[in-house]
């Protein structure tokens, strides 16, 4: 492979990162702006159904509490978004960092070089997403149809992985 090939999948890698990431987050970005608003609509119930003065039915404010502590239990699991997108843009920085370093060494015309850059960067992925993004740049799919391809089975309702992913 030339190293204008090389380097044009380093990018297009780093591309569908941030690509994956952006659309990654802003299904949970929204719901845990919503979860935030009705959390603190649970607790202002509760507190006005406390502070009333009267007689206050002790299970309509443990039902409250309950539910607004669902919503809490259900934002912190919705906060692992950040996490993953953290994670994939240490990997682009790095990423971009290697393809740097090969131009501006000059090893970017040895293919072994090249080969020892793609394996770290394999190896480093951890992610489902990331592993079939590098696979399908790699073999040579191309960053539109692969971010596509995978944005699409990703984000489907019937997807066929019911794995929780840990990292």
């Amino acid at each position: 492979m030339s190293h204008l090939v090389n380097q044009v999948t380093l990018l297009q890698l780093a591309a569908g990162q941030l690509a994956l990431s952006l659309k990654e987050t802003e299904q949970p970005f929204d719901d845990l702006s919503k979860l935030f608003i009705e959390i603190v609509e649970g607790f202002n119930e509760i507190e006005a159904l406390l502070s009333s003065g009267q007689y206050t039915d002790i299970l309509k404010v443990q039902s409250l509490h309950a539910l607004t502590q669902n919503r809490v239990k259900n934002a912190i699991i919705d906060f692992q978004f950040y996490d993953r997108m953290k994670q994939r843009l240490n990997h682009i920085m790095g990423n971009i960092q290697d393809a740097i370093h090969s131009i501006e060494s000059g090893e970017n015309n040895d293919d072994e070089h090249w080969e020892n850059t793609f394996s770290n960067i394999e190896k480093s992925y951890t992610m489902r997403e990331e592993k079939q993004l590098y696979e399908s740049i790699r073999s040579g799919v191309g960053f539109d149809v692969a971010v596509k391809a995978l944005v699409s089975q990703t984000f489907s309702n019937d997807s066929t992985v019911t794995d929780i992913e840990l990292f």
